[in-house]
């Protein structure tokens, strides 16, 4: 197994792993998932990552953990019952097998929202992209073996991002595009 504790180039086959998993998320939960997206710095093309899948799947009944939780485990997730996000359900792969985090989020919920604006503003702002690339990279190396640190190091430029996104999504009226599956 890859060392997925580290930022590496954008790899353009993680949009074929992430419509592989996709596809089986989808052909298991149906209509139960409203969206399936391909979320996280690996969706965004050209930006330096981990090389961790990151999907978010929005389901309309949230609450409802049993109609969709045994058809993610049976693609090959085990749900993390000691998620503190409370925004989300998090499921994660099965022991030996690549990286793969799984967000189970409300349709049409902030943090859903959220998510996807942060994406489609990378993806259409080069500049910001490279930028938050390039961060990633120093906190990285400053931080290399304490994970908690880099994450919390993100906050700064992840907010800054997205008070720039904010304001786009004003000047364009963003809305999310159709799900990627």
């Amino acid at each position: 197994m890859e060392d997925q504790w580290r930022i590496a180039a954008h790899d353009p086959e993680w949009k074929n792993l992430f419509s592989d998993l996709a596809s089986k998320l989808r052909n298991s939960l149906g209509n139960l998932a409203v969206r399936i997206d391909h979320v996280g710095s690996t969706s965004v093309f050209g930006l330096d990552a981990k090389p961790v899948i990151d999907i978010q799947i929005s389901i309309s009944h949230y609450d409802d953990v049993l109609s969709y939780r045994h058809k993610i485990e049976y693609v090959g997730f085990v749900l993390r019952e000691e998620n503190p996000d409370k925004t989300k359900r998090y499921f994660r792969e099965i022991p030996e097998t690549r990286r793969t985090h799984i967000h189970v989020r409300q349709a049409g919920s902030f943090s859903e929202q959220l998510t996807l604006l942060f994406r489609d503003y990378l993806r259409m702002h080069p500049a910001d992209c490279l930028r938050y690339a390039q961060e990633k990279h120093r906190l990285m190396a400053l931080f290399k073996h304490e994970r908690p640190k880099y994450v919390e190091g993100k906050g700064p430029i992840v907010w800054d991002i997205m008070q720039k996104a904010h304001l786009w999504s004003q000047e364009v009226g963003w809305r999310p595009g159709i799900s990627d599956m």
